[in-house]
């Protein structure tokens, strides 16, 4: 099955809202998110600098695993209001800057809150 394009991406912009106005009123304990898992700063600050730039997530996470920029871990994962509270003031779509972790640095993307 063959779908239109711009169809099908305002679909995904309209479920992508109306998650964000659920949480506005559900107010969610948990989100899932994409993470971009980085060995070190300078790796952080280029992947990062990438996306400021209007980069695809996706695109900038597999450039750096293809350079060895990344650290072994899930790219999906679960995070809690307690773990992330800036997630949960963000629309689904919003990838955040690069953050220490661990030994690393971390991109995180919000892909939807759990209802």
């Amino acid at each position: 099955m063959w779908r239109d394009t711009p169809e099908y991406l305002g679909e995904l912009l309209i479920w992508e809202i109306e998650d964000y106005l659920s949480a506005q009123t559900v107010q969610p304990e948990r989100a899932r998110v994409a993470f971009i898992r980085l060995a070190d700063e300078w790796a952080a600050a280029s992947i990062g600098a990438e996306l400021e730039t209007g980069g695809s997530f996706y695109a900038a996470a597999k450039r750096a695993d293809s350079l060895g920029m990344t650290v072994p871990g899930d790219m999906f994962g679960i995070v809690t209001r307690d773990e992330h509270p800036e997630i949960f003031k963000a629309v689904p779509g919003t990838t955040f800057p690069p953050v220490p972790d661990g030994n690393g640095f971390v991109i995180i993307r919000l892909v939807a809150f759990e209802l």
